[in-house]
């Protein structure tokens, strides 16, 4: 049976290679495909990845509830350093080269609620 791209859910984004592979690992670990969108798009160029909107992990919509559960287990413990000085460093690159620091995250899809019911007068 083939799949079609309509039978696949988005469970989130990951902007960054950790962030990708943690996710990609993390979801074949538990037993769900999964499809990186424009992963090879923001591997060739990275500073591309803001503007492709990252990097979309896609899974059968079958699993899609299940995948959006381990990626919000996953966390990330990331020493943040000095920030005045990440700040001061990303504006003279910015302006320096016009390139702005590359993002990094991953982000889970919340479920989306029943739409409101208009109440007619």
């Amino acid at each position: 049976m083939t799949t079609r791209p309509s039978d696949f859910a988005t469970a989130g984004w990951a902007y960054g290679p950790t962030e990708t592979a943690s996710a990609l690992c993390a979801l074949e670990a538990a037993g769900i495909r999964v499809l990186a969108h424009t992963l090879h798009h923001t591997t060739m160029v990275p500073h591309f990845m803001t503007a492709l909107g990252g990097i979309e992990l896609r899974v059968p919509s079958a699993d899609a509830e299940a995948a959006r559960e381990v990626l919000a287990s996953i966390s990330f413990s990331r020493p943040r350093g000095n920030i005045w000085l990440r700040a001061v460093g990303g504006l003279v690159l910015l302006l320096w080269i016009g390139m702005p620091l590359p993002a990094s995250g991953l982000y889970g899809v919340r479920p989306i609620a029943a739409a409101p019911q208009r109440i007619e007068p």
